[in-house]
């Protein structure tokens, strides 16, 4: 059985279609799991009225407990992962759009990397994603051109800088979902974390084509901003001149490493050992110590530009 993860916070704007666009997946082997972050809208009625309507797809986690996103969604996988039934995890957000064949897709690529690798290897799927506006127009047909990302860059030394994973196209195993619990505090987003615990201990493998409209406006927790080489190059030059700017952006990336070294540190290899000591230590290391960090433990985001101002930021 496939759960799919759905934490609401005031989304009664957008909700609606989602849920409709759930009902019209090609695949019925599915159970939605919601839970709502405290809303204040009529984001908890629309959820209880398409239960009501779909008895037997739909459970609802009573918790009115404001825990953010990433916190909301690690305690819907921890509530998943208890249930016997449960095989496979997907995760949603309330403002998308599933394409048809979204759950169908995805899970096929997730039994073809089961032949490949076996059932107790710890698996994600994640796909690219329609960037649309409000009212569902196209802004771009993929979000990693969009964005200037590759899927192909899965290695831990890369996900630990950039994160080209987004949550609401993944699924995960329940394998892998027993291996990234608990989501500490410090991860960024759930989705980061989990993507950094399947380039170490597991495999990812993508689809490149879209699975979903991926809906952009003011109150998205998370969005898209289209790449664009002259904001890049703007940026590097304000963080170069203001580095306090970047010391939040930063402390963030660290603070996570540093959660990954202590709960997997007696599952890594030196070298790996190594490099999130050594990431660890950035900020107090010196100029040309800083340089060498980034570059022999090819920390890097993707893209020349990005590089670039990495470089000059730290």
């Amino acid at each position: 059985m496939i759960y799919i993860l759905l934490s609401t916070y005031n989304g009664s704007k957008y909700l609606g279609e989602f849920l409709e666009s759930l009902s019209s997946q090609n695949i019925t082997d599915w159970v939605l799991m919601a839970r709502d972050d405290g809303s204040s809208d009529d984001t908890k009625s629309i959820l209880a009225a398409f239960a009501v309507a779909n008895p037997r797809k739909v459970e609802i986690v009573p918790d009115n407990e404001n825990l953010g996103a990433s916190g909301s969604f690690g305690k819907l996988l921890s509530i998943a992962v208890g249930k016997n039934e449960c095989e496979y995890i997907m995760f949603a957000d309330q403002d998308d759009v599933w394409l048809p064949d979204k759950i169908s897709k995805t899970y096929a690529k997730m039994q073809a990397l089961e032949n490949r690798y076996g059932k107790d290897t710890p698996l994600l799927i994640h796909t690219d994603l329609k960037v649309v506006d409000v009212d569902l127009d196209i802004i771009d047909e993929s979000f990693w051109h969009y964005q200037y990302l590759n899927p192909k860059y899965q290695k831990l030394h890369s996900l630990i800088m950039q994160n080209n994973i987004t949550g609401c196209t993944m699924m995960i195993n329940a394998r892998l979902a027993k291996l990234v619990l608990p989501i500490p505090s410090q991860a960024i987003m759930h989705d980061w974390w989990i993507g950094l615990v399947a380039a170490k201990f597991g495999k990812i493998g993508y689809l490149d084509s879209p699975t979903i409209l991926y809906r952009q406006h003011s109150s998205n927790d998370t969005g898209a901003k289209r790449f664009s080489y002259m904001e890049i190059a703007k940026k590097a030059f304000t963080l170069f001149q203001k580095k306090d700017i970047y010391t939040a952006h930063l402390d963030k990336n660290i603070a996570q490493a540093s959660a990954f070294l202590d709960r997997y540190s007696d599952l890594l290899g030196d070298d790996d050992t190594r490099m999130l000591y050594d990431l660890l230590s950035l900020k107090n290391s010196s100029f040309i110590r800083k340089r060498q960090i980034l570059f022999e433990h090819g920390l890097q985001k993707q893209g020349f530009v990005r590089n670039i101002a990495l470089a000059l930021r730290v």
